[in-house]
């Protein structure tokens, strides 16, 4: 096995078919940057993608939020990068949820330590043009596919903890679900898919889990970097009714500062509008 300090990047192509999609669309989704990957101002990361040719890039999460001392102007510089070159959907993930209320303000949360992360992350934003779909939702008409950002309290966050999501809660948070779009759910954590498919979910987006974080053949990842040991849904691909749930690897790491056997992972998502029996 080995510990990949720089690690390898994969590219990880899905092809995804519906009759509800009415237009052919290349996903780029990016999940759990981490401030990592930029010690080159992110050219790497930015080819890899450009040589994907994506229609949209989706962030599924935490593309900030790293250790105290990090830099998260890089990220910003990257992020404004991204939006000069394609459209970008942005999902919030639980790092974005620590910094950041639904109207966008600072929280006073006591991190004090992190204010400058926290100040440089509302700022490149800003720069790019962004707002966090924080429960809320951008339709592509000409796709009829519509694209809503989950945003769970930082309560459903913790370390070594597992807080179950109560019936109806994803429905709470986001109102019905519109049956004549391709639901799209970007939805960080991807251990509540039972709750997503339940809520009628075509297709959720997630990471969180860094692959977990040292993976074992036919065993896969052995713990997430909240402690979890064996997550059920590590990384890859899942189906539940009639959902089908996406898992990042993610591209940075956090809190276990190793990734073994485990490569950093660019998803390609390939919605297609014939149905795969075409």
């Amino acid at each position: 096995m080995k510990i990949y300090i720089r690690s390898p990047l994969e590219v990880c192509h899905y092809n995804i078919y519906s009759d509800k999609i009415r237009k052919d669309i290349r996903l780029a989704v990016l999940a759990d940057l981490h401030n990592c990957m930029l010690e080159d101002n992110g050219d790497r990361l930015f080819h890899v993608i450009a040589k994907e040719e994506p229609d949209l890039v989706v962030i599924a999460g935490d593309l900030y939020g790293g250790s105290y001392g990090d830099d998260p102007s890089k990220v910003s510089d990257f992020l404004v990068r991204l939006t000069e070159a394609y459209p970008v959907i942005y999902g919030m993930g639980n790092h974005e949820r620590k910094t950041i209320d639904k109207k966008e303000k600072i929280l006073r949360s006591g991190l004090n330590e992190y204010r400058s992360q926290r100040v440089e992350m509302k700022r490149g934003l800003k720069r790019a043009g962004i707002r966090i779909l924080s429960n809320t939702y951008r339709i592509l008409e000409d796709a009829n596919i519509k694209i809503t950002g989950l945003d769970l309290p930082s309560s459903y966050f913790r370390h070594f903890t597992y807080i179950p999501l109560e019936e109806g809660k994803v429905e709470e948070l986001i109102g019905g679900l519109d049956e004549k779009y391709y639901n799209i759910l970007i939805a960080h954590d991807p251990t509540h898919f039972k709750c997503y498919s339940d809520y009628g979910s075509d297709l959720v987006l997630s990471g969180h889990l860094h692959g977990g974080v040292m993976r074992l053949p036919y065993l896969g990842g052995v713990i997430s970097p909240n402690g979890a040991i064996f997550p059920k849904y590590d990384a890859g691909k899942y189906k539940r009714k009639k959902s089908v749930m996406l898992v990042s690897k993610g591209l940075g790491m956090h809190t276990i500062h190793v990734r073994v056997n485990d490569p950093t992972e660019l998803m390609i998502v390939d919605l297609w509008k014939e149905t795969d029996d075409d």
